[in-house]
């Protein structure tokens, strides 16, 4: 009976020393995203400002190890309590790299009276419903967005090609063409 109970008093004194978890270190770990660093605009021709619509982004679970506590040694160097480590699996997101770069108003351009024009028109449009204050907000991005997203360009940059459509921007006639 004493050995059944020495038995069973052991089996219970492991039994809390398992670890039910350990320490959060997924707090260690931060999905990350990776952005495109190499890619550069088309041209670089001065006065023609370049806008990024990245590609896709994909997200994928991988592991980890790390370590969640450092190996403990007494003052001659012996090991008292070894490392412990735990594998970890976490998002990691990925843009793929594509994308497309589109021509965009410059900074330059988009004066208070631009981006005030600009507000007047995505109202006009049913894009925008704020108040007409000649900053770019968010508000203001969101309603170009919409505007763009139509047309195909999901960005919150106002494209060159946008700003010409929506009276912005003066057009370049080919001379030929007026004429004719």
């Amino acid at each position: 009976m004493t050995r059944t109970l020495t038995l069973a008093g052991a089996l219970a004194l492991l039994a809390g020393c398992q670890t039910t978890g350990g320490p959060d270190v997924t707090r260690f770990i931060k999905p990350s995203v990776i952005q495109p660093t190499d890619m550069t605009p088309p041209s670089s021709e001065p006065g023609v400002c370049w806008g990024h619509e990245p590609g896709p982004e994909v997200t994928e679970i991988v592991s980890q190890t790390i370590l969640v506590q450092a190996a403990v040694h007494d003052d001659a160097g012996k090991e008292i309590s070894p490392a412990i480590y735990r594998k970890v699996r976490a998002p990691k997101t990925i843009n793929d790299g594509t994308g497309r770069w589109f021509e965009r108003v410059c900074d330059a351009q988009a004066t208070p009276a631009l981006i005030e024009t600009l507000q007047r028109a995505l109202a006009a449009r049913g894009h925008y419903r704020g108040d007409v204050t000649g900053v770019l907000d968010g508000s203001t991005r969101r309603a170009v967005r919409a505007y763009q997203r139509v047309q195909g360009l999901d960005s919150d940059v106002l494209s060159l090609s946008a700003a010409q459509q929506l009276g912005l921007i003066e057009i370049e006639l080919d001379p030929e063409v007026v004429e004719g």
